[in-house]
């Protein structure tokens, strides 16, 4: 460094030599390294949604409905956020490493390619600035180092884009960078900020014209082949719920105000009380219609403590529900998990009222046979008492899946 700077004062055509090498070597190096890190990361990426999904004269997201519910599988996460929300809480981890994820077969959504590109970019930008600003004292030099690497990205975005109709991981994506230009700012370097701006132009309409497809194939749709007999909602009916939520989600954690702002926040809040409310009715109408008589006698005679009595209970009235339940609870059970299967289209809401149903169902057993022990002759029902471990070790094997 003091040689570089010796120069500068001293020998200024020099140094000016030594920064243009410097510029024209790791301008190619770092362009190469970018284009064989992204070359290596396409061959990671999880195609989710193409063209013929949601628009076109013959295939939009009405035309689901002939392919079945089998293709929806395949395109699950088109419209639905799930797990996928993942990538905000990782934001600054490191990036993805090919040939071990090769070596592994794995693939990613492209929002994970992404955040692993942009990550290695804002490591790299990162410690050339720095080195750059300490070393030569000329942060310009920075911009044109990184003209060839940022274009290898500009042109790889822009091609991705153009065939980009998942509108989830666009947003998504448009968080990442978000995030990301908060994690520049932390650092208090503003060596991308030019970059990450235009990130965002680019992202925002890409997102709008997917959107406007997605919406445009709604209007194509008969609301009247929308209803199906039965719990289950029509697929299509479902595509909209969970891409609807999807972006409420999205925008309530990361919005900037081109679409919903507080009142995301506010309808998510009522939509997940509403869903809790609605989970404590169904788990109640669920055990009553399975488990009745164990419940109502539970609930008429039985105190939460186990110490106390409602209506003092005796053997003649315990004797029938202990019995039954010994007759008929795995049947009940298996009955009970069916159920749940049918009615809910949500794996996770599904489990939620599994587990909850399953959970009050051993806690009101086990208050059944405590009655029993204190209650004058309840020994004589001992040998009809299932007990508690058989009914958990059933209950665990439901519980891991739905």
């Amino acid at each position: 460094r003091h040689l570089v700077l010796f120069l500068k004062e001293h020998g200024i055509e020099k140094y000016n030599d030594v920064c243009a090498a410097y510029v024209d070597k790791m301008n190619k190096v770092l362009s190469e390294d970018f284009r064989v890190y992204l070359e290596a990361l396409e061959s990671l990426k999880l195609d989710i949604g193409v063209s013929t999904d949601v628009i076109g004269y013959d295939a939009n997201v009405v035309d689901l409905i002939p392919r079945g519910r089998e293709q929806l599988r395949n395109h699950r996460f088109m419209f639905s956020l799930g797990e996928r929300s993942n990538i905000l809480k990782e934001i600054d981890q490191p990036g993805l490493v090919p040939c071990i994820s090769e070596a592994n077969s794995l693939k990613y959504p492209y929002e994970v390619i992404f955040r692993s590109l942009q990550k290695l970019l804002m490591d790299t930008a990162s410690s050339e600035y720095i080195f750059i600003k300490a070393f030569f004292r000329d942060e310009s030099m920075f911009y044109r180092v990184f003209e060839g690497p940022v274009a290898v990205i500009d042109e790889n975005m822009k091609l991705t884009l153009a065939n980009s109709h998942d509108a989830i991981c666009l947003m998504l994506m448009i968080c990442i960078t978000k995030k990301h230009q908060l994690v520049m700012s932390n650092r208090r370097l503003p060596c991308l900020d030019t970059y990450l701006d235009k990130a965002l132009i680019y992202l925002w309409p890409r997102f709008k014209t997917v959107f406007d497809m997605y919406i445009q194939s709604l209007y194509q749709c008969d609301a009247k082949m929308l209803w199906v007999d039965g719990t289950h909602p029509h697929h299509i009916v479902r595509c909209y719920m969970e891409f609807t939520a999807s972006l409420i989600q999205l925008n309530a954690e990361c919005g900037d105000g081109q679409e919903a702002g507080e009142e995301a926040k506010e309808l998510r809040r009522y939509f997940e009380e509403k869903l809790e409310s609605n989970l404590v009715s169904f788990v109640d109408e669920l055990l009553m219609e399975y488990f009745g008589d164990l419940i109502k006698f539970v609930k008429n005679h039985i105190s939460e403590d186990l110490i106390s009595y409602t209506e003092c209970p005796n053997i003649a009235d315990v004797e029938p529900v202990v019995k039954n339940f010994a007759v008929k609870w795995r049947t009940a059970l298996e009955l009970m998990h069916n159920e749940v299967v049918t009615c809910c289209s949500n794996f996770v809401s599904g489990m939620a009222i599994l587990k909850a149903a399953m959970a009050q169902l051993l806690n009101d057993y086990n208050r059944l046979s405590e009655c029993v022990k204190m209650i004058p002759g309840g020994s004589s029902l001992n040998r009809n008492l299932v007990s508690i471990t058989s009914i958990s070790y059933e209950i665990r094997k439901y519980s891991r899946t739905l």
